[in-house]
């Protein structure tokens, strides 16, 4: 009876510690899409601006020693400028209908590639616990080398979450934050819970142990929403309605937490498909936001 009780109890460990590992690899080492498949679903024209306008290849050394890689797209005459910051599995080129957006808006374009995704160097995705120092150290370098006026960060999803993270340690003039999460824990817990099935709060802690020993933080430590307390520059939140993977209720919170923040719903939207689902709309809802920034700017 001791005896199989004692198997028992090492087979309850062994399947608890193989699925928290499954569950840890999956949130920070999935499988990267290439730039065929990011640009496979955009207009002709988005796709021909990533190919055929001419851009720099730019990099920088993170503070932890990895070499980050950039695209610059200029607009001659401008010294307004976009950082570009694309969501989990994806790369710079995933944000092609952003930049030709942005492009025709006037601005000078820098778009990057996260840690240990693209053409950048790294291990794991950490959801913006240590993105967030790299996008200072990428607004740092704009303006060192560059004439810059203006310049904001445009996050999407995982990217999103660590534009808000950045947000108080960088000197930034607004964000457009597209369907970000407000907090990683909770987020866990309603994708294992709601999208899995799976039991969240008995698995977080197997995952939390993997997140620390192995990627050098904690769950508790990704909080977009605790960051926004310290941004003192408007945010626009942009979330489609029908997404359930970030719940659209997540930036509906955080853009009530300040008055000057701004939210735009593309309804029928999934998750970061909002530019796709209602490009005019999207359009009309940052250029809205940018002229309401600059005439506040200008009172």
């Amino acid at each position: 009876m001791q005896k199989r009780w004692k198997v028992g109890l090492a087979t309850l460990f062994t399947g608890y510690y193989a699925i928290s590992y499954y569950a840890f690899k999956r949130m920070t080492r999935g499988k990267r899409k290439t730039p065929e498949m990011l640009l496979a679903p955009y207009t002709k024209e988005d796709q021909s601006f990533y190919h055929d306008v001419p851009f720099e290849h730019v990099s920088l050394r993170s503070q932890d020693g990895y070499r980050l890689y950039g695209r610059v797209y200029r607009n001659e005459g401008s010294s307004k400028w976009i950082v570009f910051v694309h969501g989990y599995t994806a790369s710079h080129s995933f944000m092609a209908p952003h930049l030709a957006m942005f492009h025709r808006l006037g601005y000078n374009l820098l778009a990057v590639d996260l840690r240990s995704h693209g053409e950048s160097e790294g291990v794991y995705a950490s959801y913006g616990y240590h993105e967030k120092h790299d996008i200072v150290d990428w607004v740092d370098w704009l303006r060192v080398n560059e004439s810059v006026s203006e310049v904001g960060l445009h996050g999407v999803s995982m990217g999103a979450a660590s534009i808000l993270q950045a947000g108080p340690l960088t000197d930034v003039d607004f964000l457009i934050a597209e369907c970000p999460f407000d907090d990683m824990r909770q987020l866990m817990r309603h994708q294992l819970n709601v999208l899995h099935r799976l039991p969240g709060d008995l698995l977080l802690p197997g995952i939390n142990y993997f997140l620390w020993t192995r990627a050098g933080f904690r769950m508790h430590q990704v909080r977009p929403k605790r960051a926004l307390a310290a941004i003192d520059v408007p945010v626009l939140f942009i979330h489609g309605t029908e997404d359930d993977f970030v719940p659209t209720w997540m930036s509906v919170e955080m853009n009530a937490l300040n008055r000057k923040n701004e939210i735009a719903l593309i309804h029928g939207a999934e998750h970061t498909n909002c530019i796709l689902k209602d490009q005019p709309a999207y359009e009309a809802a940052v250029s809205q936001f940018l002229n309401r920034r600059r005439e506040s700017v200008q009172q």
